[in-house]
């Protein structure tokens, strides 16, 4: 007879519950700490009840389930253990179909063996300790672009209110140029007091560029005659410190990239590289978040993990005529999705060729992009299943082969009427199970 064992994992305590085959009363239950002592205490427990098959289940809660997680890895190797890392989301909705409102760790414990019982999730594999801290890295770097982000718009919402003809002169404020003019000389009251040739031999750039007299003289003549609000040297150190950071964080992204494309090309070569708007970066980005592309059984459940696809809000006769793309998704893989279809409108055969048809269709530039979105993922998902390079030709000859249209087309092709991607729910033996089940031990 089986056991099926529940951890709701805590920061400094686990709670463990059991339950056998058919038998709703608990076969053992207790707590224990996240350390040595406790995982010594977990390996005695899941020994004095070796006689069956064990089905271990644990949420996917943070950072903190790792250690447990490793260490019952480790223990598969000695026992017949099945060990499934599960959504939290998926535990919280069990619970909710169980009409279950107690919120306690043992509560959390039971309703996680109960749900193993129920649905037998698959096992997790452990995963590449390579391609973790890769995700990590890529996360990383995902963080710094946002912080270089906040710290440009705060730099802009500053220029905007004591010099407005800055933009005139650049056309980035987050432009190298500008930062070193900004770093050495923050505000129109220093520029106008500026000499054009000094001004013009400003050094900047890595090779150590000259600002150049037609630049200076105009920013001289702007600075002078600005129309902005006065200001105080407060304003003025902002300004530098801002223009200061913002140098760093572009340094640090920049080294960023390059560590990422090493690692993406050492770790996993895949062929996303060969399609045209994924750059080493986004393909190292969409590897990592995606992990194991077997998870899903076709292109439409990839899009739903990605979340490109608009949520629609009809009851009645009430439709939304502009239904926005839903929030819902994977945030980074989302993100990476959204500025490799950016690229691909303009340089990659099949999207721009897609992207015109909706434009020609009278569809906004935003809805066209997010059809655009949805091809891509399909491209994606078709050349992380085949391990094939992308070909832009692909479909043509695909039906001139076989004169019909492949179940997995590379070039991205799917129904017209396919509106919604959630994942659906896959059978095994008439038992539903969730395919938000995680695979690789991350989350």
């Amino acid at each position: 007879m089986s056991t099926y064992v529940g951890i709701d994992v805590g920061s400094e305590e686990h709670a463990v519950y059991a339950i056998k085959q058919k038998d709703d009363n608990p076969a053992y239950k207790t707590t224990i700490t996240n350390d040595k002592d406790g995982f010594e205490k977990l390996e005695e427990l899941l020994w004095k009840h070796s006689t069956s098959s064990i089905h271990l289940g644990l949420e996917a809660t943070g950072n903190y389930w790792k250690p447990v997680f490793n260490q019952l890895m480790e223990l598969k190797e000695k026992l017949d253990i099945t060990l499934s890392l599960i959504n939290p989301n998926e535990i919280h909705q069990f619970k909710k179909m169980d009409l279950s409102r107690v919120k306690t760790d043992a509560a959390d414990a039971k309703a996680i063996a109960r749900y193993v019982l129920r649905f037998k999730p698959q096992s997790t594999p452990r995963t590449n300790k390579r391609l973790r801290s890769l995700r990590k890295l890529c996360r990383y770097r995902a963080s710094r672009v946002e912080e270089k982000t906040r710290l440009i718009q705060q730099l802009n919402d500053l220029l905007v209110g004591v010099f407005p003809e800055y933009s005139d002169c650049f056309g980035k404020s987050s432009a190298v140029s500008s930062l070193t003019l900004l770093g050495e000389y923050p505000g129109p009251e220093k520029i106008a007091k500026l000499d054009v040739e000094e001004l013009a031999n400003l050094r900047y750039g890595k090779i150590n560029h000259k600002l150049g007299e037609q630049k200076a003289r105009k920013l001289i003549e702007v600075a002078a005659n600005t129309v902005g609000e006065g200001y105080g040297p407060e304003i003025e150190i902002t300004i530098r410190h801002l223009a200061e950071q913002i140098t760093v964080v572009q340094r640090e992204v920049e080294d960023l990239d390059e560590e990422i494309k090493e690692s993406f090309r050492e770790i996993v070569p895949n062929k996303l590289e060969s399609v045209d708007g994924i750059g080493p970066v986004n393909g190292a980005t969409m590897t990592t978040e995606i992990w194991d592309v077997n998870r899903f059984a076709t292109a439409t459940k990839l899009n739903g993990y990605v979340g490109a696809y608009p949520e629609l809000s009809e009851s009645g006769n009430y439709e939304d005529p502009h239904p926005d793309m839903t929030k819902k998704g994977n945030p980074r893989l989302k993100c990476a999705v959204f500025t490799s279809t950016l690229s691909a409108v303009n340089c990659n055969p099949i999207i721009k060729e897609h992207y015109e048809k909706q434009r020609a269709k009278g569809k906004d530039r935003m809805v066209a992009i997010g059809s655009c979105m949805r091809k891509l993922v399909h491209i994606i998902y078709g050349i992380l299943t085949s391990d094939e390079e992308f070909d832009p030709n692909y479909e043509e000859k695909r039906k001139e082969k076989d004169g019909e249209r492949t179940r997995k087309p590379q070039s991205g092709s799917y129904p017209e009427d396919e509106r919604s991607s959630e994942p659906s729910p896959e059978t095994n033996n008439g038992e539903k199970i969730p395919t938000y089940q995680l695979s690789g031990g991350e989350t």
